[in-house]
């Protein structure tokens, strides 16, 4: 049986890579994963610490801002191995052509697999599902329509 500070841990590493991906923090998300980790999303996958690095640019390059809500985990946990379900809505502002400015919401579930490496917890793979994603218009704060 897992013990809190496992869960803990493996929690606070979860909400760690959701702050380096809002904040296009390079070394934080890269502080998240094993060198050989992978990232899976649909149609393409991202492996090796040099490649992930790559994930905030191409954040950059497709969205204004983003900002990772994480809500219930479920985890299986073996001694220095995990594997588990973490639900997401990540939000993504996005600035049209025409000036004006849009979120999508994308509801994920990622299938998440953990390594305990020198006593800390880190991602050896992370399987973006997107089960829906709901588009509005936004604006940001003090902006008027």
């Amino acid at each position: 049986m897992a013990n809190a500070q496992t869960i803990a841990d493996i929690q606070a590493l979860t909400a760690r890579y959701a702050q380096a991906a809002d904040r296009r923090d390079v070394a934080m998300l890269l502080s998240t994963l094993t060198v050989d980790a992978e990232v899976i999303m649909p149609g393409s996958s991202i492996k090796g610490h040099e490649a992930l690095g790559g994930i905030p640019a191409i954040l950059d390059s497709m969205f204004e801002q983003t900002q990772h809500k994480i809500f219930n985990q479920t985890l299986s946990i073996n001694g220095d191995r995990a594997e588990g379900e973490t639900y997401c809505t990540a939000s993504h502002l996005r600035l049209k052509g025409d000036g004006s400015r849009e979120v999508e919401d994308w509801n994920i579930r990622y299938q998440d697999q953990f390594a305990c490496i020198d006593s800390i917890w880190l991602f050896e793979q992370r399987e973006l599902i997107v089960d829906w994603v709901e588009i509005r218009p936004a604006m940001l704060f003090g902006e008027q329509f």
